[in-house]
C-alpha cells in the first residue's frame, strides 16, 4: 500500500512538471507580481462591534496521521478540518504561509479549496509580463509568495508542510450554524475556523450583445492569461473594452505587439477613479505615440460576429464600427456575498463585512469562527477614520491574509492599519524605449496638484485641507519611493502655493517628504 501511494505522488509530480500548463524553465521576479486595482472609499458608517478572538478554539489533532497529499480527492462524504480556506488565488497562499510559519503544526489541520487546476499564484502577473512575446512568466515560476520575497508554493511546497491542497472544487453552500461547507463534489466538510478568500469576479458583458462571442477575451485566470496569450500570437488587431487597469496594461501588451490597439471607455479619460485629467493626458499621449487609439466618453452597443460567429470586432452607440480579430474587456470586477448568511456591508461597498481583525459576521456566525480576507473584505480604514472600504490590491491580499493567518495561529491579536497602495508597470518588454512605472500611497481625497510632464517623471499630490494624503510618484528613486507611504501616514501640512510653483519633481517631493 505503501509503495502504491508512492508511486501515485510521484505519478503526480511528474504530470505537474511536464504539463504543457506550465513553463518550469522560466522563472520571474517579484517586479512581476505587484499589481494595482481600483477601491472604493464611502462614507457608510461603522455599525458593528467587534468580536472577541478566541485563539483556543484551535485544538491539537488527538491522533497522528500521514498527511493527506496535495489533489488528493477525498473518499469519505464527510471529513473534518480545523482550518477551511475557501478559494485558492494571492490570499490563500500568503495565509497558508503564514500559518505554517507560526505554527508548523497546523499544516497537517489546514485544508484549502481552490476552484482553477493549479496551486495558489500570484495572479496580478497575468495582465503584465505573462503577456509578453519574449520570456514571459509561466506557472510554477510565480506561484506564491514569491511576489513577497518568499518561496515559491507549488503543489509540493503544500505537501511537504501537511496541506491539504483540493482543487478544481468549488464550495457550494456553507452552514455556519454546524460549521459545514459543501463542495461542488458534495463532500460535507466540518470546520472549526473558516477563511473566505474568494477574490472578485470579473464582469462579463452579455450574451445579447456579444459578450460571450469566441474571440472575446476577460482576464480572470491562468486559463484565461494562456488564452488571450495564444490569440494575441494570432491577432492582428485589437480592441480594447476599459480604461482601467485591466484595459491599460492589456493595451500596452497590444501595442507591443503591433497590434495598434483602440481602447473604448466609457469615461472621458483612462483612470477616471484614481487620475485626473491632467495626469491622465501624459499616459495616453505616450500610449498614442505606440499606436494606441483612444475612444473617449463612448458606449460599446455591441461585439460584432462575422459569418462562422467569432468576434469581428465592436459597434459603439455612436455608429462606429471598430474592426478586429481581438476583443479584451475589462470593465470591472464583482464581488458578491458568497454565501447567504453573512453580514454585508451598507451602500455600495460590496463584499462581506468584517471587522478590524477580518472577522466576518451573521445570525449564525460564532466569533471569530469565519474570517474574510482579500478583496471580498469589507473592512473600517484606520487611516480613513474607519470608514468601511473594499481593496482590489495584491499587497492588501498579501497584508490581509498575513494578518489573520498570525491572529488563527495565536501570535497576534493586531488590528489592521493599511495605507491604500496601487502600482503599475507596462511596457517593460525587452529592448523597450520607455517603461512606465507608477506608484501610489494614501488616500484619493481633496485637490490633486501635478508637477512634471512624465519627460521622464512625475508626481502628483492629493491635498485635503492643506495636509498631504496621498501621492502619486512615476518612475521614481527607490528611496523616494520607500518614503511615501510614510509621508501620507504622517499627513504633512503643506504650502500649496509653494508646492504648485516647484520647478521640478525632487523640488516637490523635497517640499512633502
Amino acid at each position: 500500500m505503501a509503495s502504491r501511494r508512492r508511486r501515485r505522488r510521484r505519478r503526480r509530480r511528474r504530470r505537474y512538471r511536464d504539463a504543457p500548463l506550465y513553463d518550469t524553465s522560466t522563472r520571474a521576479s517579484a517586479r512581476d507580481f505587484e499589481h494595482t486595482a481600483m477601491f472604493e472609499v464611502l462614507n457608510v458608517p461603522l455599525a458593528f462591534a467587534f468580536a472577541c478572538f478566541r485563539p483556543k478554539r484551535m485544538s491539537k489533532p488527538t491522533t497522528s496521521r500521514s498527511p493527506r497529499p496535495a489533489h488528493a480527492a477525498s473518499d469519505r462524504s464527510s471529513m473534518s478540518r480545523s482550518i477551511v480556506v475557501v478559494g485558492g488565488g494571492n490570499a490563500a497562499g500568503y495565509l497558508v504561509r503564514a500559518l505554517v510559519s507560526a505554527d508548523p503544526t497546523l499544516g497537517a489541520r489546514t485544508l484549502v479549496i481552490g476552484a482553477e487546476d493549479v496551486a495558489p499564484y500570484e495572479r496580478p502577473a497575468l495582465t503584465k509580463g505573462f503577456l509578453h512575446k519574449e520570456s514571459p512568466p509561466r506557472l510554477p515560476g510565480f506561484h506564491t509568495c514569491v511576489g513577497g520575497g518568499g518561496e515559491r508554493q507549488t503543489p509540493e511546497w503544500y505537501e511537504q508542510h501537511g496541506v491539504e491542497l483540493r482543487l478544481n472544487t468549488t464550495v457550494t453552500a456553507a452552514d455556519f450554524k454546524s460549521r459545514t461547507v459543501t463542495t461542488s463534489a458534495g463532500e460535507s466538510i466540518g470546520y472549526e475556523t473558516l477563511v473566505l478568500a474568494t477574490g472578485c469576479g470579473v464582469i462579463r458583458l452579455p450574451e445579447a450583445i456579444g459578450g460571450t462571442l469566441p474571440g472575446v477575451h476577460y482576464v480572470r485566470n491562468n486559463a484565461d492569461g494562456l488564452a488571450l496569450v495564444e490569440a494575441m500570437d494570432k491577432a492582428t488587431k485589437a480592441v480594447v473594452v476599459g480604461g482601467g487597469y485591466v484595459g491599460l496594461e492589456v493595451a500596452a501588451s497590444c501595442a507591443t505587439r503591433g497590434l495598434k490597439p483602440e481602447v473604448v471607455m466609457m469615461e472621458p479619460h483612462v483612470m477616471a477613479r484614481l487620475w485626473n485629467a491632467d495626469i491622465a493626458q501624459h499616459y495616453e499621449r505616450l500610449y498614442e505615440t505606440r499606436g494606441t487609439t483612444f475612444h473617449r466618453s463612448s458606449k460599446l452597443k455591441a461585439i460584432l460576429a462575422d459569418a462562422d460567429g467569432k468576434a469581428r470586432g465592436i459597434e459603439l452607440e455612436s455608429g462606429a464600427v471598430i474592426d478586429a480579430d481581438l476583443v479584451v474587456v475589462g470593465v470591472g470586477a464583482t464581488a458578491p456575498v458568497p454565501f447567504t448568511g453573512l453580514d454585508a456591508p451598507e451602500g455600495r461597498v460590496g463584499g462581506i463585512k468584517v471587522d478590524s481583525r477580518f472577522r466576518a459576521s451573521g445570525a449564525d456566525v460564532a466569533p471569530g469562527s469565519v474570517y474574510a480576507i482579500g478583496d471580498i473584505a469589507a473592512f473600517p480604514l484606520k487611516l480613513a477614520d474607519n470608514e468601511i472600504v473594499r481593496m482590489e490590491h495584491v499587497k492588501h491580499a498579501r497584508d490581509s491574509a498575513t494578518l489573520v493567518g498570525n491572529i488563527i495561529a495565536g501570535k497576534s491579536d493586531d488590528e489592521y492599519d493599511y495605507t491604500p497602495f496601487f502600482y503599475s508597470r507596462v511596457f517593460e518588454h525587452p529592448g523597450t524605449e520607455r517603461a512606465v512605472n507608477w506608484v501610489f500611497h494614501g488616500l484619493q481625497r481633496g485637490e490633486i496638484i501635478t508637477i512634471g510632464n512624465l519627460d521622464p517623471t512625475l508626481a502628483a499630490f492629493w491635498i485635503d485641507d492643506g495636509k498631504c494624503v496621498g501621492i502619486m510618484l512615476e518612475s521614481g528613486a527607490p528611496e523616494r519611493v520607500a518614503a511615501l507611504a510614510a509621508a501620507v501616514r504622517a499627513r504633512k501640512s503643506v504650502d500649496v502655493s509653494a508646492l504648485r510653483a516647484c520647478a521640478s519633481v525632487d523640488d516637490a517631493l523635497a517640499l512633502v517628504l
